[in-house]
């Protein structure tokens, strides 16, 4: 599980015109493959969401120990995992940012840390990765500065969290976040936090959670809903003055599971001028029996659903990369050229690099200045 816890599209500079929903596919993919891939080396990719840290670095300790069976290898730039920077500068010639979560179980009984030490721990990793590796990691506290990452040939690595857990009852952690440069804070995982509940419990915000968002949107720390339960996205709808995300959720409409947005949660995202990262993990994608992949078509469901719903400045990647069982065709980063290729063919190729970077890009520069 998830950690196992029609139209056309014409691009002026290019001349290149996608043409999205062709009678015959075979003519359609003919006319746009090409012009897709010959377009790539100056596509970006900007993830809202992966594992990767916890991966690395918590590879020894529970629940880790027993899904990885220890087989991970490696550092942030060169690795077995779906994500290693090496990689990902290859993948997306034009620049790749990626959003680095701190996942902090809710259960930490198997490990020697509270969540705050917890985030610590994978906190140190992140600086130690980063600053040993420079040439291809940019530890990247403003989303400006991203685009000179890029043309030096390093990934733009940015410092997210997922769980407000470290937090406890302790506004001053949000300070401590702050400092350290972290750009999104998922506010629960699957159970329930001081702040509020996942997915799996049916409480809703607390007072002191409400306190928490009013602390994190005057620091610029992005507020990210996923993994909320539908009680505290309501709450939080009272409280939030700024966007907020879902960095790593899908449409409830198409795969009915309750981490996925159902499409009036994704208007107030898109009403407010927020993101939401399509999420690849199979179970959100689609409710297939064991064994059986997810398709691209599948996928793109959710897509062609978010579009519907007026979401062409909304959509992102969330891809959950590290952290869940993503289909076989979209196993890893080197894999994200074809599926740019593919939505570039269904949807056009300004659809394409929206969801790919721009909005996400946009909406990060948009949270520093305003």
């Amino acid at each position: 599980g998830e950690k196992d816890a029609g139209s056309s599209s014409a691009d002026a500079a290019s001349g290149v015109t996608v043409r999205e929903r062709t009678a015959d596919p075979i003519a359609r993919a003919k006319a746009t493959h090409v012009d897709a891939v010959g377009d790539l080396g100056r596509t970006k990719a900007f993830d809202l969401h992966c594992d990767t840290l916890d991966s690395l670095c918590m590879r020894d300790v529970e629940p880790f120990a027993t899904q990885l069976a220890n087989t991970v290898d490696g550092d942030m730039v060169e690795n077995d995992l779906a994500l290693a920077a090496g990689r990902m500068a290859k993948a997306a010639p034009g620049g790749w940012t990626q959003c680095y979560a701190v996942w902090v179980p809710d259960d930490l009984s198997h490990t020697p840390f509270t969540p705050l030490e917890f985030y610590r721990h994978v906190r140190d990793y992140f600086r130690r990765q980063t600053a040993a590796n420079s040439c291809s990691l940019a530890r990247t506290e403003d989303a400006r500065s991203a685009q000179t990452a890029h043309a030096w040939g390093s990934v733009a690595a940015m410092l997210t969290v997922e769980n407000g857990s470290p937090i406890g009852r302790d506004l001053a952690v949000v300070d401590e976040l702050a400092a350290d440069g972290v750009k999104m804070l998922t506010l629960t995982w699957n159970g329930k936090n001081d702040i509020a509940s996942g997915n799996d419990t049916a409480d809703g915000m607390s007072d002191f959670g409400r306190e928490v968002v009013r602390a994190l949107e005057d620091r610029r720390i992005v507020v990210d809903v996923s993994h909320l339960n539908d009680v505290g996205f309501a709450d939080l709808l009272r409280v939030a003055t700024r966007p907020f995300v879902a960095s790593h959720s899908n449409s409830r409409a198409v795969c009915p599971h309750p981490r996925n947005l159902t499409d009036a949660q994704f208007g107030e995202i898109r009403d407010r001028g927020g993101l939401v990262g399509i999420n690849y993990y199979r179970a959100f994608v689609a409710d297939e029996p064991a064994g059986r992949d997810v398709t691209f078509d599948q996928l793109s469901r959710h897509i062609d659903h978010f579009l519907s719903l007026g979401g062409e400045k909304v959509l992102a990647l969330g891809s959950d990369f590290d952290g869940s069982d993503t289909p076989a065709w979209l196993a890893r980063c080197d894999d994200v050229p074809a599926l740019f290729s593919r939505v570039a063919s269904r949807f056009g190729l300004d659809l394409a690099r929206r969801m790919f970077c721009q909005n996400a890009q946009e909406f990060f520069e948009r949270n520093e200045t305003r």
